[in-house]
């Protein structure tokens, strides 16, 4: 009976140091998962303050690119010629387009529009007959149409998918700047238009980057003049002392400029494949290359064809 009980007794004593010895255990498991926990934590605090960092960084970096395109736009060289477009203001205004925001594009078309039509001269300026003198009218009209210029380029290089944003945005779901989202993509197909009928379209398209970019730029006024807001987008720029308002519309009458005329455009570079575009002018090192680019031409002259036979 007697070893029984010191059994017994050396059992208990087992089984509690090991049920301390279990404590302990689980102890010390439960103070490295706190560890880990808070080094998780850590890791997480120092990700979200790393991403925050970045973040920061980036949009420090677009509104940098904002401002210094923008002054790119308006330095005295590029703003001298603005007709028949402004080809100086064109490397600050792709920059700009790209860095901006569709938000932000359409602020700054307002601003624009704005300081066109509402903007007017110093009295003080005037001349002891009440008139402003010949050569403030002129440099006050060239100043407006700088701005209406900064339009013209930054709309005509806006990346299509902000396009299609700002039509969401403000024609489809009715924004702030529906007006200038209008003005906006009148002032892309003017810029467009003009800019292919004397630059683009003004000489032979013999080289399949050039032929490229032609259906491309046509392609973004086809797609405006088929839209079912077309009557809607026009543009009305005002507010000048001696220059002529500029009023134009997508459609006149019914009829479309010949500058965006897309059918008559379409046409053009149709037949610029048969004089432009043909074998003699395709010069490359390899028969591979000739293959390539033989490949490149029909599927471009494939597209063009589909555009063609949307109008009929």
């Amino acid at each position: 009976m007697k070893s029984a009980l010191i059994l017994v007794s050396l059992l208990t004593l087992v089984v509690g140091c090991d049920a301390v010895d279990a404590m302990k255990a689980t102890k010390s498991m439960d103070d490295k998962m706190d560890q880990t926990n808070a080094g998780m934590k850590q890791t997480n605090i120092g990700i979200v303050t790393t991403n925050k960092v970045i973040a920061e960084t980036n949009e420090n970096i677009r509104l940098q690119k904002l401002i210094l395109s923008k002054n790119d736009m308006l330095e005295k060289e590029n703003t001298k010629n603005l007709t028949p477009v402004a080809l100086g203001m064109i490397a600050g205004a792709k920059k700009f387009s790209e860095a901006a925001t569709t938000e932000e594009l359409m602020e700054y078309t307002f601003l624009l529009l704005k300081e066109i039509n509402d903007g007017k001269p110093d009295d003080s300026l005037k001349n002891e007959k009440g008139q402003f003198p010949t050569d403030i009218v002129e440099e006050y009209d060239h100043q407006k149409m700088i701005k209406f210029n900064q339009i013209l380029t930054i709309a005509g290089f806006t990346p299509t998918e902000k396009i299609t944003q700002i039509i969401e945005e403000q024609i489809y779901e009715g924004g702030l700047y529906q007006d200038e989202a209008y003005a906006f993509l009148m002032a892309r197909v003017f810029f467009l238009g003009t800019y292919l009928d004397n630059s683009l379209l003004a000489k032979p398209l013999k080289t399949v980057k050039k032929m490229e970019e032609t259906i491309n730029r046509i392609g973004s006024i086809d797609f405006l003049l088929k839209t079912p807001f077309k009557n809607y987008i026009k543009m009305n720029v005002t507010g000048f002392l001696k220059a002529d308002a500029i009023e134009i519309s997508l459609f006149t009458n019914g009829e479309m400029d010949d500058t965006w005329n897309a059918p008559k455009l379409w046409k053009k570079v149709m037949a610029g494949f048969k004089s432009d575009l043909k074998d003699g002018n395709v010069v490359t090192g390899s028969s591979v290359e000739q293959t390539n680019l033989s490949i490149q031409i029909a599927a471009l002259k494939a597209k063009v064809q589909a555009y063609q036979d949307s109008w009929k």
